[in-house]
């Protein structure tokens, strides 16, 4: 993965794009893509990483990502195809300031950007404009707060069946052997 080695500045309510790509070009569209920030410590929180973005079944999911973060950023779907996994975040603040990780769990490989927020940083380009970009992003249906709780309960019902089965399976075959 290659991000960048130079800081992303920007000033407080400009939008940013973070550099993640795979090189050599990847369709990382049904991957798993998570960005995250390894040097948050959320008071309260139990969790190890703080997730600014996850991708992964072809859509956002918003039930791993930190509220703050959720209309705030996206991918795109045709840089997906590319490999190009960077990271789009709207009305940057104060708050997000600091080191910023992807990470593609299927290559196993990482990168960083340092995100710097300055209040007293001013563009030195004149209006420009952003190519389009068809961006993943919540869907109206997915605005409400949820906890996560209904997703993680059904990718628990293959491991209860599979510890069952596999239970019932050795259960057989000693009952057989004791025949």
């Amino acid at each position: 993965l290659i991000g960048s080695s130079e800081p992303i500045v920007a000033a407080p309510g400009d939008d940013v794009l973070l550099p993640c790509r795979v090189d050599p070009e990847w369709d990382a569209v049904g991957k798993t893509v998570e960005w995250s920030r390894p040097d948050l410590k959320v008071p309260g929180r139990q969790k190890l990483v703080e997730y600014v973005y996850v991708y992964r079944f072809k859509k956002m999911d918003r039930d791993m990502m930190m509220e703050t973060y959720i209309q705030r950023t996206s991918l795109s779907v045709e840089g997906l195809r590319r490999g190009d996994v960077s990271l789009s975040i709207r009305n940057v603040s104060l708050e997000d300031n600091g080191r910023f990780r992807c990470f593609l769990p299927s290559l196993k490989g990482a990168a960083e950007v340092h995100l710097v927020v300055d209040p007293n940083f001013v563009k030195m380009t004149t209006t420009e404009t952003v190519p389009h970009r068809t961006l993943i992003t919540p869907t109206p249906q997915d605005d409400t707060i949820s906890t996560g709780q209904r997703s993680r309960l059904l990718l628990c019902f293959p491991v209860i069946f599979f510890i069952i089965s596999l239970s019932s399976f050795f259960f057989c075959k000693y009952k057989k052997s004791k025949k």
